[in-house]
């Protein structure tokens, strides 16, 4: 009984099954999470039919980035494979899976298992060699790697010239198989359709130990505001105390319309600053910074600073807006409306925040 014709590359289809990726939270619904250099596991249940051996990597990207990265994978049982991945700087990420029916080494488990019956003539499946050969060395070409195309070359020359027996023998050395791992044909691989979302954040954020103050109170010093400048020796002091994080609450230019006095109190004296909860006003808001606290450039300056000390500064991310934000008068379909038509400001009954 003969076996069917291979149909040309072209005509044939993928036939490697990528299921169950893993790690996906809620179904990819949410990213995984990790911090710098912490691994992450990635799997997959990983089959094809037939005897072909499969080879699967993990592929990875920042999203804003188009060239991929991967690394190999490792089959365990029941079809499942997994490596571990760690990331060294923060951003989001994508992870796929793509595998393929490797060529080269079902040829040569073939050719290996061909060699305990009682066959005595190799020539043709040393051929099939050949060809397989010949085709890794113009994908290595193709690939600007002359060095590799010419190594698979002189490989494919003596193994025209061995004995049946000893094709095994040159095939599995180590550097033989990282070459041909190097190049292989991947025009029927498959691809993941689903994909693993990452969030890589600094190692603070998995434990830390987080120090607050007011900037505008850095010197503690009555009826001074200080700067981002003046923030540094109490930043030095929190660090000599142990802690790795300093936490700011919102740094951005405070409304003036309804401004609240000292202690929450409604009545607004001359020189009271107000809420730094209550954001915005003609100097901008939650992407300019106090004008009394000093300059963007300034606050750059002090997060430059307390990196030098492996010290971090965290912001309060408020989406509290005073009366004053220009969002207000820019984006009016961004907030809550009366049915008078007058913005409805922040409320906890029976407390009513008319500064934001």
């Amino acid at each position: 009984m003969g076996s069917l014709k291979k149909l040309p590359t072209h005509d044939r289809l993928a036939s490697v099954v990528i299921s169950n990726l893993s790690p996906r939270i809620e179904g990819g619904r949410y990213p995984a999470k990790r911090v710098e250099s912490e691994p992450i596991t990635v799997g997959a249940d990983i089959f094809k039919d037939g005897h072909d051996i499969v080879v699967a990597v993990a592929k990875w990207r920042k999203q804003e980035e188009k060239t991929w990265n991967e690394v190999p994978m490792s089959a365990h049982e029941n079809d499942q494979w997994s490596t571990s991945l760690t990331f060294s700087s923060i951003g989001h990420y994508e992870i796929v899976v793509t595998a393929w029916a490797d060529d080269f080494l079902t040829w040569l488990h073939d050719y290996e298992r061909r060699l305990t019956g009682d066959q005595d003539n190799f020539s043709t499946e040393i051929e099939e060699g050949r060809v397989i050969l010949n085709n890794a060395a113009i994908r290595a070409a193709g690939g600007k790697s002359h060095d590799d195309a010419e190594a698979i070359e002189d490989l494919t020359t003596e193994l025209m010239k061995s004995e049946g027996n000893a094709v095994p023998a040159l095939m599995n050395d180590p550097k033989v198989l990282a070459l041909l791992a190097r190049w292989p044909d991947r025009n029927l691989a498959s691809t993941s359709e689903e994909l693993i979302q990452l969030i890589v954040e600094t190692k603070q954020s998995a434990y830390s130990a987080w120090y607050e103050f007011f900037p505008r109170c850095a010197e503690g010093i009555k009826d001074r505001h200080s700067t981002f400048r003046d923030c540094l020796p109490r930043i030095e002091d929190a660090k000599a105390m142990g802690f790795d994080v300093i936490y700011f609450p919102p740094i951005h230019p405070i409304g003036e319309s309804h401004r609240k006095g000292k202690n929450n109190t409604v009545t607004c004296e001359p020189d009271d600053v107000g809420s730094p909860w209550a954001i915005g006003n003609k100097n901008g808001g939650h992407r300019s910074v106090e004008p009394a606290l000093g300059t963007i450039d300034d606050f750059v300056w002090l997060l430059g600073e307390a990196k030098k000390m492996d010290m971090v500064i965290a912001i309060d991310f408020a989406i509290n807006c005073s009366p004053d934000h220009p969002y207000v008068e820019e984006h009016p379909e961004w907030f809550y409306h009366r049915p008078d038509g007058s913005i409805k400001y922040a409320e906890k009954p029976p407390k009513k925040y008319k500064d934001n």
